[in-house]
């Protein structure tokens, strides 16, 4: 195994925008032959550029990068449409399909993958990220011999030197004027679920690309699913129940307990409280379960009976009604404090 690779992260694009791709870029091959045209297999849009020499011990690391980077990251869909150049048209350096939908989702990504890779070593990119899909490469001698340039006429004598070139009407060179009649050109959509490494080895027919790693994205509508929602203590109103917001969260399963006569409970209400308080609702239920029957009442009539009992005036209170009572007092974590 090679002791370095060329290697770049980037997403794989839809068979049927390749098809459409290809179809359009039929007139410019067979006019530029020149040009070094991306193979229709090698259709990709670069989210982050390597190097040519990248440790093949370090691709483990990089991967867990990716896989950071992607966590939690949704899957979305890109739109092509139009073509172009860089710098411009009359100047190719690059050929490009461009990206009108999906735009903000591809560089939230492509940042993401910038930071991770940035923290294990890889430089920064200094420049923004423009989506593209680059399809094709020009010379730099072709470039210098003018093959693309379009056509210009001087002012007239007289001005010349106060006034610059201007373009000739109608003379726009023939790649130049090929891009601007494919300018608004609908290419498709393509699905972005997966975030590929690749390993690149230039051949004298072309790169040859070798995929490392695929990472996958989190299915459409997942991610708000899986994350946990904090308990928010204004959404717990009762005007019989009085306790400090700072230790309500924590107290919250006793407190659940306490309210609620956990024998008339449904076997359905019961899972979900046992879901939610764990071994305390267990733990609760077995002490409420061994008072004796009818030694749980309505909690305002046990308070009624109490302060009867404590009033000498007020009628007689049986003892036993206030076994229901003390049983509240004694599992009510708001009484603990008062001991």
């Amino acid at each position: 195994m090679k002791s370095h690779v060329r290697a770049f992260v980037a997403i794989d694009i839809a068979p049927s925008v390749r098809a459409q791709a290809r179809k359009a870029l039929r007139p410019m091959m067979k006019s530029f032959p020149n040009v070094k045209w991306v193979d229709n297999e090698n259709f990709h849009v670069t989210l982050k550029f390597l190097g040519p020499n990248v440790p093949t011990n370090e691709l483990h690391n990089i991967i867990a990068a990716i896989q950071r980077a992607c966590r939690n990251f949704e899957q979305f869909d890109l739109v092509f449409e139009g073509m172009g150049a860089f710098p411009d048209s009359s100047n190719p350096r690059t050929i490009w399909i461009g990206v009108s939908d999906g735009v903000n989702e591809l560089r939230t990504l492509a940042k993401r993958i910038d930071e991770e890779m940035e923290k294990i070593g890889f430089p920064s990119e200094n420049r923004q990220f423009s989506p593209h899909l680059t399809v094709g490469r020009t010379r730099q001698r072709d470039r210098n011999e003018g093959e693309f340039a379009s056509k210009t006429k001087r002012s007239s004598e007289s001005n010349r030197g106060t006034q610059e070139d201007e373009f000739e009407p109608g003379t726009f060179s023939p790649l130049a004027r090929m891009l601007y009649d494919c300018s608004n050109l609908f290419f498709g959509s393509s699905p972005v679920d997966t975030v590929t490494l690749y390993s690149s080895e230039l051949e004298r027919n072309g790169p040859k690309y070798e995929p490392i790693a695929e990472i996958e994205l989190a299915p459409l509508g997942s991610v708000d699913e899986q994350t946990p929602q904090k308990f928010d203590v204004k959404e717990f109103d009762d005007p019989d129940f009085s306790i400090d917001e700072n230790e309500m969260e924590g107290q919250l399963p006793e407190v659940l307990d306490t309210k609620l006569d956990v024998d008339a409970l449904d076997a359905e209400v019961e899972d979900e409280l046992r879901a939610i308080c764990g071994d305390k609702f267990a733990k609760r239920k077995k002490k409420f379960s061994a008072a004796p029957k009818g030694a749980v009442p309505n909690r305002k009539e046990l308070k009624k009976k109490l302060a009867d009992a404590a009033d000498p005036s007020g009628p007689e209170t049986d003892s036993a009604d206030l076994f229901g009572y003390s049983v509240f007092r004694e599992t009510n974590p708001l009484n603990r404090k008062k001991k």
